[in-house]
C-alpha cells in the first residue's frame, strides 16, 4: 500500500518513518511518500545533544549518540546546544567547546588562568584543584553547564558533575562530604548577579555563613579563597565578580543539605546528555539532524512526490532563523510527527484500496 504526507519536513519525515518502520515490524508492505520538494528541507545543524527517543528511533545522530541521546556533530567553533528536556522540545542552552567560555562566570575563569599575576592565577588554580578532586574534568563545556543550565541550582552541580565525571572517568569524592552539621535558618543567595552587591560581599564578610558550614578540612581553604578574591577583583575593578557570584550562589545551596546527604538524581533526559557531552568535544563535521532523518526516510523506501491519491497532513509550522529555536522547532516537530503516525495508523488500514 501506498500513502503520503504533507506538512512540515521534520514533521512529516518522522511520521513516515515511524509508520514504514511500524509496518515492517508487522509484516506489512507500506511505503509512505511525502508531497513537497526535498530541495525545500530546512538545513539543522550541529553541533547539538539531546535526549530524544522519537530522533533516536529515527536514525538522527547514532553515531556519537548512545540510546535515546542525539548528538549531531558541528564545527569545532560553533557552541555546543544542550537541552535539558526530554525530547528537545525546551531548555535549550549554549557551551563552548573550545577554550573560553558561554557563561560570563566561566569567561571569568579563563582569564584569571591567563592573569599576570599570581594571585589571580591561584584562583584559578585553586577551582580546579576542588573540581578535579571532585573527579571532573575541568572543560569550559563542564563550567558552562555548572553555571548556566537552565534547571535548580543543585541540579546544575549533579548534572556538571555527571557530565564532568564521564569525561575524565574519575569517580571523586562525593561533594557533600565537605559539609559540616550545622543548623541555621538562612536563604539561598539570588541567581541575579549585581555587582556592587558582591563587592559588599567580600568587604563585610557575609559569606562568612556559608564557610562557616563547611568541615574544617575545607573551611580554611575557602577562606583563604575568599580573601584571595577580594583583593584580586579590588585591583582589577571587578572584572571577575561574576565568578565569585556563581561560586557563592551554588555554594549558598549546597550548604542547605544536610551533612553525607547526596545531590538530586538526574532524570534520564539529563543523565542521557551528561553522558554524552563529552562526546560532542570530539563531533566535528558539518553535521545536519535534517539530512539524517532524510537519509533513514530514503533507506526505508520513501520518495518526494509532487501529489499523491492518499494524501494525510501534518501540521505546518515554520522554521525560525535561530539556531536554538530551530532546535527547538525541529525537536517539536518530530514529536507533532510522533502523534501524527499513531492518528494516521489506523486510517491507513481503514482507508479503501
Amino acid at each position: 500500500m501506498d500513502v503520503a504526507l504533507r506538512g512540515s519536513s521534520p514533521g512529516a519525515t518522522t511520521a513516515a518513518i515511524l509508520l514504514m518502520t511500524r509496518a515492517r515490524q508487522l509484516g506489512l508492505r507500506l511505503r509512505v511518500d511525502i508531497v513537497g520538494d526535498p530541495d525545500d528541507i530546512t538545513p539543522v545543524p550541529g553541533p547539538a545533544v539531546v535526549h530524544a527517543p522519537v530522533l533516536a528511533s529515527c536514525g538522527v545522530g547514532r553515531k556519537d549518540g548512545m540510546g535515546a541521546t542525539v548528538v549531531v556533530s558541528g564545527p569545532p567553533t560553533e557552541p555546543l546546544l544542550l537541552s535539558v528536556q526530554n525530547d528537545g522540545t525546551d531548555g535549550w542552552f549554549e557551551v563552548d567547546r573550545g577554550q573560553e567560555g558561554v557563561h560570563p562566570a566561566t569567561q571569568a575563569y579563563v582569564r584569571l588562568t591567563r592573569d599576570a599575576r599570581v594571585d589571580a592565577r591561584h584562583l584559578a588554580k585553586d577551582l580546579r584543584r576542588a573540581l578535579t578532586g571532585a573527579g571532573m574534568s575541568v572543560e569550559t563545556l563542564i563550567l558552562d553547564i555548572l553555571f548556566g543550565a537552565p534547571i535548580p541550582p543543585l541540579s546544575r552541580v549533579a548534572f556538571a558533575l555527571r557530565a564532568g565525571r564521564a569525561i575524565s572517568g574519575q569517580r571523586g569524592l562525593p561533594i557533600t562530604r565537605v559539609l559540616a552539621s550545622h543548623d541555621f535558618d538562612r536563604d539561598p543567595l539570588g541567581p541575579d548577579f549585581q555587582e556592587d552587591q558582591v563587592r559588599a560581599w567580600l568587604a563585610d564578610g557575609s559569606l562568612q555563613w556559608i564557610t562557616d558550614r563547611l568541615s574544617l578540612t575545607v573551611r580554611d581553604r575557602v577562606e583563604d579563597w575568599v580573601e584571595t578574591a577580594a583583593r584580586v577583583t579590588a585591583e582589577d575593578g571587578g572584572r571577575d565578580l561574576v565568578l565569585v557570584h556563581a561560586l557563592a550562589e551554588l555554594a549558598s545551596h549546597l550548604v542547605q543539605l544536610p551533612s553525607q546527604s547526596i545531590l538530586p538524581p538526574l532524570d534520564a533526559a539529563l543523565d542521557g546528555v551528561a553522558l554524552c557531552a563529552g562526546r560532542a568535544l570530539t563531533a566535528t563535521g558539518d553535521g545536519n539532524a535534517s539530512f539524517q532523518l532524510g537519509q533513514v526516510f530514503r533507506f526505508l523506501g520513501g520518495q518526494y512526490v509532487s501529489d499523491a491519491p492518499h494524501v494525510y497532513d501534518v501540521d505546518v509550522h515554520p522554521p525560525p532563523d535561530d539556531r536554538v529555536e530551530r532546535w527547538r522547532w525541529f525537536c517539536k516537530a518530530a514529536v507533532i510527527g510522533q502523534r501524527r503516525a499513531e492518528e494516521v495508523w489506523p486510517l491507513i488500514w481503514d482507508a479503501p484500496s
